[in-house]
């Protein structure tokens, strides 16, 4: 088989190559598929067989071992910018062949901002519930486009929270700048959960990423993105990136405290929260 190279805006079309296995009904097909971005959704492409005289298609992203379509005309998704060798699977009378086509994605996948009020600036706190965990409460409040929690040496607990909607296999990136002068026996947490939460008890779930002075981190002054400096959590060294195996509503809780320590002087300062979605 040969195809003709073909070149559009961030689409590159390769040699096809066949790989095929038949019987003796008839000869093997002689696959052939177009592979073209969509209309305002570049890391989509739309596939299409042109094979002629077939009944069953499977599609290969490049990105693992299933196939990923079974329609004659389907759409792929690709999240990241880079090459990817796209696969068709046709089924005819004979057997079936497969050939191959390279595509270029010229940029990841954009996203969008979906949580509220995390600039923390006037009016934030309309979108924010402070969570009462029970016992000593940690100080919450919005300072001067910050959110500072802050307590004493006698220890606390507290929380804040906001609900999203979130997308299944969709990914999310969260971050937020925390700064602080450095804290004793303390854990500032960024915890993604299911629960809804209940005032008077404390929360738990998926601890995302945290600051714990137990674990090694947030014991000297610090200034920078909790994704980057957290040192405990499931979703440490992974850049904020999260994703979800099934969609509803998430709660997004930052619960911060101390036992027989505090937050530092003046508390930790958190803003610019942040939680993307990507866009497909």
């Amino acid at each position: 088989m040969k195809c003709i190279p073909y070149i559009a805006a961030i689409l590159l079309m390769a040699a096809c190559t066949p790989d095929s296995g038949g019987g003796d009904l008839g000869p093997l097909p002689q696959v052939s598929f177009t592979a073209m971005p969509m209309q305002g959704k570049p890391n989509k492409i739309i596939v299409q067989n042109t094979t002629p005289a077939t009944f069953q298609w499977r599609w290969f992203n490049g990105l693992g071992a299933a196939s990923v379509g079974n329609r004659s005309k389907d759409t792929l998704t690709f999240a990241k910018k880079g090459e990817y060798v796209i696969s068709l699977q046709a089924f005819g009378k004979g057997g079936f062949a497969t050939a191959s086509q390279k595509v270029v994605i010229a940029n990841d996948a954009p996203k969008t901002e979906i949580l509220k009020g995390g600039d923390m600036e006037a009016g934030a706190n309309a979108h924010w519930t402070i969570l009462n965990t029970g016992g000593m409460q940690t100080g919450i409040q919005f300072v001067n486009g910050k959110l500072v929690f802050t307590n004493t040496d006698a220890g606390s607990n507290g929380a804040i929270y906001q609900a999203v909607t979130v997308k299944k296999d969709v990914e999310y990136t969260f971050s937020a700048n925390v700064k602080g002068s450095g804290a004793t026996n303390t854990w500032f947490e960024v915890i993604i959960g299911t629960a809804v939460p209940e005032q008077g008890k404390d929360y738990s779930g998926n601890k995302f990423v945290s600051l714990n002075t137990w674990a090694g981190c947030g014991k000297v002054p610090f200034d920078g993105d909790i994704a980057e400096i957290g040192c405990d959590g499931s979703g440490t060294g992974k850049g904020g990136v999260i994703k979800f195996t099934t969609a509803g509503t998430i709660y997004i809780v930052i619960k911060a405290g101390s036992s027989g320590g505090t937050l530092g002087t003046g508390g930790i300062a958190m803003d610019n929260v942040k939680f993307l979605e990507e866009q497909l």
